[in-house]
């Protein structure tokens, strides 16, 4: 890692890193391909605030004349009609039967609540 950090303090590669796995990429600095970009331009770019529900989002598209590629409000009123929500549903427990074999008779505790006629 102190070679990669050496490289890019001498401006011969590009070191990014990846927020979801925690990783660094690293990137040829090519010396022939300069890029310069203009700090009004950054200072625009920087300053842009998004909307943070993508509801809001698709509206100010389609007021730019703009399709947005999905239609979060028709989504959500589907999940709505349909009784779908967003959140996973926890699992449900199953429960020992009578006709499961009861193979640890050691952890009586375990089966109390069950009403399992004794053999």
């Amino acid at each position: 890692m102190e070679d990669l950090q050496a490289l890019k303090a001498a401006g011969q590669v590009w070191l990014l890193s990846n927020m979801d796995s925690q990783e660094d990429i690293v990137y040829p600095n090519d010396p022939k391909v300069t890029i310069k970009v203009d700090d009004d331009l950054k200072q625009l770019f920087r300053g842009i605030e998004l909307p943070r529900d993508m509801v809001d989002i698709e509206k100010e598209l389609q007021k730019n004349g703009m399709k947005p590629a999905t239609n979060t409000a028709k989504r959500r009123a589907m999940a709505q009609v349909h009784g779908i929500t967003s959140k996973p549903k926890p699992k449900k427990r199953r429960e020992i039967s009578r006709r499961t074999k009861l193979t640890n008779a050691h952890l009586p505790e375990l089966f109390q609540n069950l009403n399992v006629p004794d053999p």
